[in-house]
C-alpha cells in the first residue's frame, strides 16, 4: 500500500466511512500504522504540553521537555493500552462480542485514539482547554464508531460501555500521575498543572 492510499484511509476514516473501519480491521499491514498513529497522537499531546509550560505558565521546573514529551508520552501510551486491554476484556468477557482477534482489535482501537494527536494545541491561549478536551472526546467517539463498524451486528450499547470502562481508567489515572509536582501530563491534562 502507497502513501497516498493510506492518506486515502486516514480520510475515508475520519469521514466515517465504515470500509475504511473494516480494513483497518482486516489488514495485518495496517498494526504498524495504528501502532504509529495512536503513539504519534501521544507525542503530539506531548509536545503541546511541552509548549503549554512555555507559552501559558509563568515559569517550568527542570527536565520540563523530559517530563512532559518523553516521560508523559510513555506514561499515556502505557495507559492507552490498559485502557484497550479493559475494552477488550469487557466486550468479550462482559458483552460476550464473540469473533473479535485481539490484534483486529488492537489495530481498529489504536486508529481510533489518533485524535489524541490535538493535545499538541492546548497551548494555544484561550481555546487550548477546549481543544484538549475535545480530543478526548473524539477519541471517545472514533473508538465506539469504529469497533462498533469494525466488529458489525455486535452490541453497540456494549461497545460503546466497554470503550467508556476503558477510556475512564486511563483519565483516572493519568489525573493522578500529573499535577503539581508530577509533570507527566500530556494534552489537555496539562492544565492539572496550574496552581
Amino acid at each position: 500500500m502507497n502513501r497516498q492510499d493510506i492518506w486515502d484511509l486516514v480520510r475515508r476514516a475520519l469521514l466515517l466511512d465504515d470500509d475504511a473501519f473494516e480494513e483497518i480491521r482486516a489488514e495485518d499491514s495496517f498494526t504498524a500504522l495504528s501502532l504509529g498513529a495512536a503513539a504519534g497522537a501521544v507525542f503530539l499531546a506531548g509536545i503541546g504540553a511541552w509548549l503549554f509550560g512555555l507559552v501559558v505558565l509563568d515559569g517550568t521546573p527542570d527536565g520540563w521537555f523530559v517530563d512532559t514529551v518523553f516521560l508523559g508520552s510513555f506514561f499515556t501510551l502505557a495507559l492507552f493500552a490498559a485502557g484497550a486491554a479493559i475494552t477488550y476484556l469487557l466486550m468479550t468477557r462482559v458483552f460476550q462480542i464473540d469473533d473479535v482477534p485481539v490484534d483486529e482489535f488492537a489495530r481498529v482501537i489504536l486508529f481510533t485514539h489518533a485524535p489524541y494527536g490535538l493535545g499538541l494545541f492546548v497551548f494555544l491561549p484561550e481555546i487550548g482547554f477546549t481543544i484538549g478536551m475535545l480530543s478526548i472526546v473524539a477519541v471517545f467517539f472514533y473508538s465506539v464508531y469504529g469497533l462498533g463498524v469494525a466488529f458489525r451486528g455486535e452490541s453497540r450499547l456494549g461497545v460503546a460501555v466497554s470503550v467508556l470502562a476503558g477510556l475512564v481508567f486511563w483519565l483516572l489515572v493519568i489525573t493522578l500521575i500529573s499535577g503539581p509536582g508530577s509533570n507527566y501530563a500530556t494534552g489537555v491534562f496539562v492544565f492539572s498543572l496550574i496552581d
